[in-house]
């Protein structure tokens, strides 16, 4: 539970409020910047919140659970610094997003963060862009290592799995099953599946059933 400061508190049971939104935006390589919807720029956390730069978010969509919080950020590209070409460099890509509510008529301003994330996709379209505002929850659907899957995970011709493209099967392509790598390529020490991995299929299977399966549309293994 958060502590809302003395101050922000009153200013909010006045019911005319002296409070706004301000950003700090951390990049990958530790460089921090400021945003504001103020009309004058804030020193928030030791950040300098910059006003102009039509910066401004959106309601945070959230859900019970382990779903991720999703929403957006809007502005106006800057050369000082928001640029187009960072933007599709990927620079700003998955930089932390800290959310703060000021109250900009304290001296000095006084805040208390309202949330965090880190941007998503990022467009940017006749000198605004618009970034996705992902809760940290998102991070739980990351994929981490290899997944351990019946057929093949590589792509065929790249470096993990060795095909050449003059290869007279080549343009027939690959489903990535083991037999395929078999009979068409000849190319099973570079299979990057695991293709007796037990799963529901070998589970129901009757004692009658084909013995072994590969993931493929043929039972044995020969």
């Amino acid at each position: 539970m958060k502590t809302v400061p003395a101050s922000i508190q009153a200013a909010l049971d006045e019911g005319v409020t002296t409070v706004c939104d301000c950003w700090i935006v951390t990049r990958a390589d530790a460089s921090r910047f400021g945003f504001t919807d103020h009309d004058h720029d804030l020193e928030v956390e030791g950040v300098t919140c910059r006003a102009g730069s039509g910066f401004g978010g959106s309601d945070i969509a959230a859900e019970v659970g382990l779903a991720p919080d999703q929403g957006s950020l809007v502005g106006a590209l800057d050369d000082a610094v928001l640029r187009g070409e960072d933007l599709e460099a990927g620079i700003w890509s998955g930089a932390r997003v800290e959310s703060w509510r000021v109250d900009w008529a304290s001296d000095p301003p006084v805040g208390v963060k309202t949330g965090q994330g880190e941007l998503g996709e990022i467009r940017h379209v006749d000198g605004r862009f618009e970034a996705e505002l992902l809760g940290l929850a998102h991070r739980l659907g990351r994929v981490c290592g290899r997944v351990f899957a019946r057929r093949c995970d590589a792509v065929l011709g790249d470096g993990r799995c060795g095909v050449d493209s003059g290869h007279p099967g080549f343009a027939l392509g690959c489903d990535q099953a083991f037999t395929t790598c078999r009979d068409r390529f000849a190319n099973t020490l570079n299979f990057r599946g695991f293709p007796h991995m037990v799963g529901n299929d070998v589970l129901q299977a009757s004692p009658a059933s084909e013995p072994v399966r590969d993931g493929s549309s043929r039972g044995l293994v020969g």
